[in-house]
């Protein structure tokens, strides 16, 4: 590669950091989690190396830079967030709520399946409510 190239591999870089926001989001959070390290840092009289939240700090901040320089080299922006899944889930809880309701209960099964339960099916928890009726008329 020669050194002229360099100049033009700075210029992509630059107008990527420019136009880029998960870059510039990334960078953001590693500085700010810098910050918050080294004040901790300052102000506590504690070995920074058994410092557990200063310690988590600075990963923190590592982890955003690492993520800020490969989307920087790689063009990545940031992903898009997946709605479907929540929404299939959503509704199968919500499916199987209403399910569950209508199945204990009878008069809302009566309003919407409409007319008279079949004769074939018995209600749940009424067979032993109908005998004691049928035993204490006898």
């Amino acid at each position: 590669m020669a050194a002229s190239d360099y100049p033009d591999k700075a210029g992509v870089y630059a107008q990527r950091l420019i136009d880029n926001e998960y870059v510039q989001e990334n960078l953001v959070q590693a500085v700010e989690s810098l910050r918050a390290a080294y004040r901790r840092a300052s102000k506590r009289r504690v070995e920074p190396a058994r410092d557990e939240k200063l310690r988590r700090q600075v990963r923190q901040a590592a982890l955003s830079l690492r993520e800020a320089a490969s989307a920087l080299q790689s063009g990545r922006s940031k992903p898009k967030k997946r709605r479907g899944r929540r929404v299939l889930v959503v509704l199968a809880v919500g499916a199987g709520a209403a399910a569950a309701i209508l199945a204990s209960n009878e008069e809302l099964r009566k309003k919407l399946l409409g007319g008279e339960a079949s004769p074939d099916v018995e209600p749940v928890g009424t067979s032993a409510s109908a005998n004691s009726k049928t035993s204490v008329a006898a």
